[in-house]
């Protein structure tokens, strides 16, 4: 059959037929479905003119309907194996036999080659007839079927002519065969798409694997400098708690022969901030100075007064302290003129959120009228400390009676508020004396502590003030007050507290019932330790002009103050501290009898004598510490850290 119209013309009409609209599936595509129905092929239909009776001249609807028919019986015959649905003449798949080439048979090598050509040949016929379908065609369907048929022609020609391409080279085969079957399914090319990728991803999915990637990073960065942090916080914790306090305390109970209570008791007022430390592993802190914020203002009597500091920064104290250790505190009563003074601490060291000062109002003292007349709440107060060796934790002894006189009861209620607080089970005689009981401080807690703790025997005695009950000993403590409150006090560790008056009688009598003095341990310096009169006592100092003529007189070396840079004449009875006062300089201090240990002064050079040693360490001296209130030069220069 002949193509009377040019090749052009075949090009438009399958250009026309793409660009319409889909339309419903048409008749032979149903009937693909069901090869063994009677469903009317489309191009057999006659055109809706001709039923309608509006038939071209020429007989153009029976020349439609001729060709129609041609080309679905061409159909038939050219696809009856190729597609899917070719009913009884179905064949084996064209392409999917190319995939197994060169292991292919030469039988079916040819076969192939015969059914490729079959293909080209049958493309050509499929499109020689669309093409006349086309030119002839008098309605809009029977172009669009025309246009079909020759889509379907032109497939079957280049399925062919791939075809006959692969088997002229059998390794290009499987890859015909793959390039077919992606064509048909609209696959990209790989070549193509590979090119567009990144280690096998698209940019998408490459931005979108980065961007997790990121996430992930940075959350692993957050979360190792999270365990870093803790691991940080939980090593000081550590340090300054030390291990476990049931420990101690069961060895104390296994000594003792006493079992222990069931849960520990609240500290005062208040749990424990953080895990109580057992008394193994208080350790106190090297001397720290700064400010600290007045949380907190008790009256426990009409004179006495219990001032709460805390870290204004923080909800840890900055410094750790044993139970009987005391605080300098400095206030500017007057413009330009710091006062010290140093009070001990009552508050017990289990309490890691705050200190407290126990303070007495005296007429007298310049930094006790300060404190109570104006120190309110959330005021500042500079403080140095803590410094001391009057302590006692629980492990130098088996027993312990702490014996305590007015105001002097702060340390020992330091003692006592640790030891309640990790329920230590050895026996606590608390022997108390005062003046009246009106200025009888905590009584209300030393009750309800007793009630609570069986081995803590408290015994208080006082005069009794008007419109007060008191049912207790009246006046102070005697030899046999001591005999029948504390059985075998001389086996017993005693510490002693209170006013110089008090704390002499004490002595006289621990001596008489036998208590060695190794075993009696006193407060030599503390605002407890003072007269009554003078409980705010600043240390009497020489004239100065008495001093200098002295130093005129002799003066036979120089302390040199490598800190500030000063250098001061000093004779062989003149001390440090003194020299320091005289230069200007400043050396903290609070007792000048060598007790306190708070003007402990790193020696650079030269050699120093020092009469009382008591409130420096050892271990401070062997590194080069000294007293400054008790060093005086061997008759060499001197340079001290200052």
């Amino acid at each position: 059959m002949s193509m009377p119209k040019p090749r052009c013309a075949v090009i438009a009409i399958a250009a026309c037929a793409l660009a319409m609209p889909a339309h419903a599936q048409d008749g032979d595509e149903h009937s693909a479905h069901h090869p063994g129905g009677a469903a009317p092929s489309p191009m057999a239909t006659p055109s809706p003119m001709s039923s309608n009776g509006g038939a071209k001249p020429g007989g153009q609807p029976a020349a439609d309907s001729a060709m129609s028919a041609m080309m679905q019986d061409m159909m038939q015959e050219m696809m009856g194996g190729e597609g899917e649905h070719g009913g009884a003449n179905r064949r084996g798949p064209f392409f999917a036999k190319l995939l197994t080439l060169p292991a292919t048979s030469a039988e079916e090598k040819q076969a192939l080659a015969s059914q490729a050509e079959q293909r080209v040949s049958d493309g050509l016929a499929m499109v020689e007839a669309a093409n006349a379908a086309a030119m002839h065609a008098a309605t809009p369907q029977a172009r669009l079927d025309a246009a079909k048929k020759l889509r379907e022609g032109l497939d079957l020609l280049k399925s062919g002519a791939a075809g006959q391409a692969a088997l002229a080279s059998e390794a290009q085969a499987p890859i015909a065969a793959q390039t077919w079957f992606r064509d048909q399914l609209g696959i990209a090319d790989p070549a193509h798409a590979s090119a567009r990728q990144l280690f096998g991803l698209s940019p998408s999915h490459f931005l979108l694997m980065l961007f997790l990637a990121l996430v992930s990073a940075s959350l692993i960065a957050l979360q190792v400098l999270r365990l870093r942090r803790v691991r940080t916080l939980m090593g000081a914790a550590n340090a300054a708690s030390g291990p476990s306090v049931a420990a101690p305390v069961a060895a104390l109970a296994r000594t003792s022969g006493q079992p222990l209570p069931e849960s520990l008791p609240p500290a005062r007022d208040a749990v424990p901030t953080q895990d109580v430390p057992p008394a193994a592993a208080l350790r106190p802190s090297k001397r720290w100075s700064g400010q600290l914020k007045v949380v907190q203002i008790v009256r426990e009597t009409p004179t006495v007064q219990t001032f709460r500091l805390a870290d204004p920064g923080a909800d840890r104290l900055p410094f750790d302290f044993l139970p009987g250790q005391f605080l300098q505190v400095e206030v500017t009563p007057q413009a330009d003129k710091a006062v010290r003074r140093s009070y001990t601490i009552a508050s017990s060291p289990t309490q890691r959120a705050y200190v407290e000062l126990t303070v007495k109002r005296e007429e007298q003292g310049a930094v006790s009228k300060f404190l109570h007349d104006e120190v309110k709440t959330g005021d500042l107060l500079k403080v140095t400390g803590p410094f001391g060796e009057f302590t006692f934790t629980g492990t130098d002894a088996e027993s312990i009676v702490l014996i305590a006189g007015g105001v002097g009861i702060t340390p020992m209620m330091s003692v006592l508020r640790y030891l309640t607080d990790i329920a230590w089970p050895g026996e606590i005689f608390f022997l108390y004396g005062a003046r009246s009981t009106e200025e009888f401080v905590f009584r209300d807690e030393l009750e309800r502590l007793e009630r609570r703790f069986a081995n803590l025997h408290v015994m208080a005695a006082m005069q009794r003030s008007a419109g007060t009950v008191w049912l207790g000993p009246e006046g102070p403590i005697t030899l046999e007050m001591l005999r029948a409150a504390v059985p075998d006090i001389a086996k017993r560790r005693v510490h002693l507290c209170g006013p110089p008056g008090m704390m002499a009688a004490m002595r006289a009598q621990l001596a008489e019932l036998g208590v060695p003095e190794a075993q009696l341990h006193t407060e030599a310096f503390g605002p407890a330790s003072l007269p009554d009169n003078a409980a705010e006592i600043e240390t009497k100092e020489r004239p100065a002009a008495a001093r200098t003529k002295r130093k005129d007189a002799v003066a036979p070396t120089t302390v040199t103050f490598a800190v500030s840079g000063v250098s001061a004449p000093l004779s062989a009875e003149e001390t440090v501290l003194e020299a320091a006062e005289d230069a200007g300089v400043e050396i903290s201090y609070a007792c000048r009898i060598g007790e306190c240990g708070v003007c402990v002064t790193k020696l650079i050079s030269g050699e120093v004598t020092m009469a009382v040693e008591t409130g420096l360490d050892p271990e401070d001296k062997q590194k080069g510490y000294i007293l400054a209130c008790q060093a005086k030069s061997a008759g060499q220069p001197l340079v001290v850290e200052a």
